[in-house]
Parts: structure tokens; sequence; C-alpha cells
């Protein structure tokens, strides 16, 4: 698994993408697997190993988002 961030709206995750890509971190826009869809609009973004980072900054930019799923794995 990799470390997805889920959105309310397909507006939010590109304003999320476009923010992330200010900061430098990296992210690719998906779709939200059928497992983690629950109450999402079905877009989420994959940031890697700066999840933590990104999260932040969504906080800071005032970016809602519905679910955090971290792979201890990486």
């Amino acid at each position: 698994m990799e470390n997805i961030i889920t959105f309310p709206s397909m507006t939010a995750a590109l304003k999320a993408r476009d923010a992330l890509r200010r900061h430098k971190i990296p992210s690719g826009m998906m779709r939200t697997p059928a497992r983690l869809r629950k109450g999402s609009c079905g877009y989420s973004l994959s940031v890697g190993k700066q999840l933590d980072r990104a999260v932040e900054i969504l906080k800071r930019n005032n970016i809602p988002y519905k679910g955090v799923f971290a792979d201890d794995n990486q």
C-alpha cells in the first residue's frame, strides 16, 4: 500500500495537488481504492514518504481532506 490522502471533492484534491507542488512535494492524483472510498469523492493523492509534511501543508492552507492512509512499510 502507498501513502494516500482522500478528499471530499475533486476540487479539494486539485487544490491539494497544487499546494503540494508549490512546496515541492511530489504527489499523484488517483482514483481512491474501493476499500478506502467511504464518504470520499473517489479521488485521492498518493504522496510517498512525505505524508506528515503533506498533511501539515493541507491544514495550513485550509484544504479539506477525508482520510489519511499510511503504509508503515515505507
